[in-house]
């Protein structure tokens, strides 16, 4: 090999080559398979060609232009192979040789003459030229024939082309396309360029048709042949372009410094020419694709640019989602022609049709298509853009076997997946185009940018739906709470203020809200202001609101609320009407006090009874002692002291059952304590239960109601006696313990306290469960067979009322213990005791 046939070896290679990349991109594919039996038949024409043109001698020079002859001739023979594999896709080889006999039995025959000394004499050799044919009289025929398969598959390749649509069609016109090519090739080529070089770099002819073939029948993602000829004339035209550019701006430099600089001029010429050329690249890339545009009017598909200006205007005024679905696929199934364009969003664990909508009326149901189906998996784990056409266009896997199926049983030509942040959001589905056109490289591009404008339309369409469904739902759902909310900003505006509010303080929402909280009641003004002063929460604090006709007891907390990055954006109070708690509080205490007289009186009647039998034993033994001084003096003690007994028991009693508000008074808390176990003592002794009493606290002095504690002490004392039923023992200790040890301050009424006494009452009964411990304050909550469960209520509200607190500890089989907390105060004189 030398360097005269280099080019035509390389092509031979580059051939043969193509031929294999091709096949090998479909094995199973007939148009493949058609386009290496074409390969064959160029390649072995050009090597024919070769070694006819290198000949040294007549005799083998003859021989292989014969050979080109034949290959020449069987060259119809493959193209009209490669139609019958394009149109007869599903039908097999059995159909393409059963239609492609005729012509090829008939080229066989005509080929076979060529080997006759009736066609081709001889081979002259004269002086190293290159051989010349001497041939005989049937290159008449030979010639006759070519021309009528050369025009008869034309022809069929021309009906083809107004019969097919869609893929077949675009390969059927990259092939024609081809041979456009090539004949443009050897037409022209020997006008503009050198013959030596033209026949020396002919064979390369054939290589660039070949190549537009092979894009045509074997690319995947293809551009129809209009935008593939409008690319190429684009890059022509820029080239030709920027030659002229250079060459000009090249002489004229060059001419300009040659007088000046003679050795150099040629050097700067290049300089300033590669110069103009950066500056001229731009421009000329817009110029060259502008008359592109224009030559190949008829060859636009989409228009981006209006298309993707029309999406941004349903991004900017889209409401709610299925008026961004509905806008945008119209916009979308406009732009690429067709009628068909289905959206489907994930639910739960399938993909649902979300446009256009169900209709079950006309008998349309909507489509769901599982995780799990070929389509929607493929979708998911490749991120790539389906089409119909190009699946049979590619080595088959049964993945894609699976989804081409799927997508021909949907009538579906293209599938598009919507992807958010890498995410499958959704799926396009695309029917065939009106026009039979494909969705080539430059439509599926324009539709993955729109797919993708559309997974952020849909995130904030979906955004707005939820952030419009959560006011209405938060509207709903404060204008039918229970509970009053007000809620202002940090400039003191009310922004919220629901009708319970109204209805709680009397006001109406519409006069408050956008107004200053001077607008407010006095109590929750200073509520309010406080919060967004000092930014302390206030739990539970109870105002009384003045109305018309009566005054409504609130209990009101209160907190901040921040924004994303920390910042106080306002204050916000919620309101609870206890105005009617409040009296049934009163007649609760009541009733508890007056059923509590039902357990007292045995131990009442116990403690009346021992004076009583004393009274009425000094009383009959008067009589018969009246004249003895000693026994009169002392029966009449004994009766002033019983009475005064008898009395205090009877007015501990009426102090009891007596509802009153409490009256907190300096008092000491063992003294109450006493008198309580004083009364249960009886009962104790029946039941056989063990008192044990620990007064650690050195100092027991409080403010607070005596009949009160007194009324909370023996309600923990017979609930404890209840829980041991026979048998036991019930600890009662005090202490003084820091206020800072327990969750909540120790506060109320008595003002901020220090130290806390803690009264500890605890049996070793049946124990709580750790479920109900809870509820035990809660009004009606009981564990018992008997009883209303307002009991530890009540008591509840009375040491709530102390500015006290109580913690329980409890485990079942093992008791329980209530720890009492009340404000610790220090007198500085003496404290009796009520």
């Amino acid at each position: 090999m030398n360097v005269a046939t280099f080019p035509l070896w390389l092509a031979l290679f580059l051939q043969l080559g193509l031929g294999l990349a091709v096949f090998r991109a479909n094995p199973r594919s007939y148009v493949n398979q058609s386009f290496l039996l074409v390969s064959v038949i160029l390649s072995a024409w050009l090597v024919s060609l070769h070694l006819a043109f290198g000949a040294t001698q007549g005799g083998p020079a003859a021989f292989w232009i014969r050979n080109a002859s034949a290959s020449g001739l069987l060259m119809a023979t493959g193209f009209n192979v490669l139609r019958l594999a394009i149109v007869c896709r599903e039908g097999g080889w059995r159909v393409i040789w059963r239609q492609s006999a005729v012509l090829a039995l008939s080229s066989l025959v005509v080929g076979a003459i060529c080997y006759i000394p009736l066609f081709l004499r001889y081979a002259e050799i004269r002086n190293g030229e290159i051989p010349r044919p001497v041939y005989g009289p049937l290159l008449p025929l030979y010639i006759g024939f070519c021309a009528i398969v050369g025009l008869a598959v034309m022809g069929l390749y021309v009906r083809d082309l107004r019969r097919t649509s869609g893929m077949q069609k675009v390969e059927l016109q990259f092939v024609v396309a081809g041979c456009a090519i090539l004949a443009g090739l050897l037409a022209f080529t020997p006008v503009f360029v050198n013959r030596d070089i033209a026949v020396q770099f002919a064979p390369f002819r054939v290589v660039i048709f070949s190549l537009v073939i092979a894009y045509g029948v074997s690319t995947r993602k293809i551009m129809e042949v209009g935008f593939f000829f409008r690319r190429i004339t684009s890059y022509a035209v820029l080239t030709a372009y920027l030659l002229a550019i250079y060459t000009a701006v090249w002489w004229l430099v060059s001419t300009a410094f040659h007088s000046y600089f003679p050795h150099e001029s040629r050097t700067i010429a290049h300089v300033a020419a590669a110069l103009v050329l950066a500056f001229a690249m731009a421009p000329a890339r817009g110029v060259s694709q502008s008359l592109a545009n224009r030559l190949f009017v008829r060859t636009r598909g989409i228009d981006f640019q209006s298309t993707m200006r029309e999406a941004a205007g349903i991004l900017k005024s889209v409401t709610t989602l299925q008026d961004l679905l509905g806008r945008f696929a119209t916009t979308i199934g406009e732009a690429v022609g067709t009628e068909r364009v289905l959206v489907l969003l994930p639910e739960r664990d399938a993909y649902v049709q979300h446009y256009p909508p169900p209709q079950p009326e006309t008998g349309a149901s909507e489509l769901r298509l599982r995780r799990e189906e070929p389509m929607i998996s493929y979708l998911e784990t490749h991120h790539e853009i389906l089409v119909l056409d190009e699946l049979y266009r590619v080595r088959a896997t049964p993945e894609m076997d699976q989804a081409a199926e799927e997508m021909e049983k949907l009538k579906t030509a293209v599938a598009i997946g919507i992807f958010s942040r890498q995410h499958l959001a959704g799926v396009m589905l695309l029917g065939p185009r009106i026009s039979g056109r494909i969705y080539g490289a430059v439509e599926q591009n324009a539709l993955q940018v729109l797919c993708g404008q559309l997974a952020v339309a849909i995130d904030n369409a979906q955004l707005f739906t939820e952030v419009q469904n959560a006011r209405i739902y938060n509207e709903t759902l404060l204008e039918n709470l229970t509970t009053g909310v007000i809620a202002a900003g940090a400039d003191e505006c009310v922004t919220v203020f629901n009708n319970e509010a109204g209805q709680i303080t009397g006001l109406e929402p519409r006069d408050i809200i956008d107004g200053s909280i001077d607008r407010l009641p006095a109590g929750l003004r200073q509520i309010l202001s406080d919060t967004l002063r000092t930014g302390d929460r206030q739990e539970n604090g109870e105002l009384v609101v003045p109305l018309d006709d009566h005054n409504a007891i609130v209990r009101a907390s209160s907190s901040i609320f921040h924004g994303e990055h920390g910042e106080m954006l306002g204050a916000l109070v919620v309101l609870t009407d206890i105005t009617a708690l409040k009296r049934l509080e009163l007649q609760i205490r009541r009733s508890d006090r007056l059923a509590s007289l039902g357990t007292l009186s045995a131990g009442m009647a116990h403690e009346i009874k021992n004076p009583l039998v004393s009274i009425k034993t000094f009383a009959q033994l008067l009589p018969e002692r009246y004249q003895d001084s000693d026994f009169r003096d002392t029966f009449s003690n004994l009766i002033g002291h019983e009475i005064d007994r008898i009395d205090s028991l009877v007015n501990q009693l009426l102090r009891f059952a007596r509802p009153a508000k409490p009256v907190l008074k300096p008092m000491h808390v063992h003294d109450v304590l006493e008198k309580s176990l004083q009364l249960v003592g009886h009962r104790l002794y029946q039941k056989e239960i063990k008192l044990t009493r620990s007064w650690r606290a050195d100092v027991d002095t409080i403010r607070a109601d005596a009949d009160q504690l007194e009324q909370v002490f023996l309600n923990f004392f017979l609930n404890a006696m209840d829980a041991m039923n026979h048998g036991g023992e019930l600890s009662v200790g005090t202490e003084i313990r820091a206020a800072s040890e327990w969750v909540a301050a120790i506060s109320g009424s008595n003002g901020e306290s220090h130290e806390v006494l803690l009264v500890t009452i605890r049996d070793d009964g049946e124990g709580i469960r750790t479920e109900d411990i809870p509820h035990v304050f809660d009004p009606f909550f009981t564990t018992k067979d008997y009883g209303t469960g307002l009991g530890l209520s009540v008591v509840h509200g009375i040491i709530q009322e102390h500015g006290g607190q109580i913690e329980v500890e409890s485990e079942l089989s093992k008791g329980t213990s209530f720890h009492i907390l009340l404000p610790l105060v220090r007198f500085a004189q003496e404290v009796v005791a009520a």
